[in-house]
């Protein structure tokens, strides 16, 4: 019979610690909402992407790994600029489709209001002009973002915080015994990622919900606008960071 070396005050402590990390909003959780009030399926494998990087760094983590990586000064920096690239690039391409669909809209309300003049005969507007003007440009998803796998998505933007090896081996040299057998560290990797799978896809099938898409559905550029100021706020930060710690 296999006796796990951890206790359940142990175990207890693991889950609810993590737990709370995890709710914590961030990167990922914008994510999450902006691929929600897309589509449901999109919520969903973007937090299995999101899920997926997690599992990442919490293997590194209870194997010893990234106590491994650590031990290099230089790696975790190289990392941090390369999380803060994609995070950036995430931002730069999620708030330029953002402002295009606020543009669109502008223009369609535009027509709208064009159309109404010249029905009620308030001025005269060619009609074909103004027909043309509800013409927003062509898009293959809502908002104007370009198609990608939501699940790359998810893994990327989690990925991109590598900060979260520091977590992780905080918590686990606190938490895991030195005694941890192999059984208990696989049994940390899988209750971690059910754990965080449980809140985000509950979090996306919120997002994604009618009632939610009622009343956010409006704002969805809005909220993506939102999102990718986060992300390059997150970006700049860790740069400032980095340079400061290089002074």
């Amino acid at each position: 019979m296999v006796v796990s070396a951890m206790s359940v005050t142990a175990w207890v402590t693991l889950l609810v610690t993590f737990a709370a990390a995890v709710i914590v909003p961030g990167p990922d959780t914008f994510l999450v909402l902006k691929l929600g009030l897309r589509s449901r399926s999109a919520a969903l494998w973007g937090a299995v992407g999101i899920m997926t990087g997690n599992a990442v760094w919490t293997a590194a983590s209870v194997t010893g790994l990234a106590a491994l990586m650590l031990a290099m000064p230089a790696l975790l920096p190289i990392l941090q600029v390369i999380g803060a690239a994609v995070l950036g690039w995430m931002g730069i391409q999620g708030g330029r489709s953002a402002i295009r669909a606020l543009r669109d809209r502008a223009r369609v309300r535009a027509s709208d209001r064009a159309r109404e003049l010249v029905t009620t005969g308030s001025v005269t507007i060619p009609l074909g002009e103004a027909a043309g003007a509800d013409q927003p440009s062509s898009s293959p998803s809502v908002a104007g973002e370009p198609v990608a796998h939501p699940m790359r998505m998810g893994f990327l933007t989690n990925m991109s915080n590598p900060k979260a090896l520091l977590f992780f081996t905080a918590l686990f040299s606190q938490i895991l015994p030195a005694e941890a057998t192999t059984l208990d560290r696989a049994l940390v990797l899988i209750a971690l990622t059910i754990v965080g799978l449980a809140w985000f896809v509950s979090f996306a099938l919120l997002t994604s919900s009618r009632g939610f898409q009622r009343w956010f559905g409006r704002a969805t550029p809005v909220i993506d606008l939102c999102a990718s100021v986060v992300f390059l706020l997150v970006a700049v930060v860790v740069v400032v960071e980095l340079v400061l710690a290089l002074l």
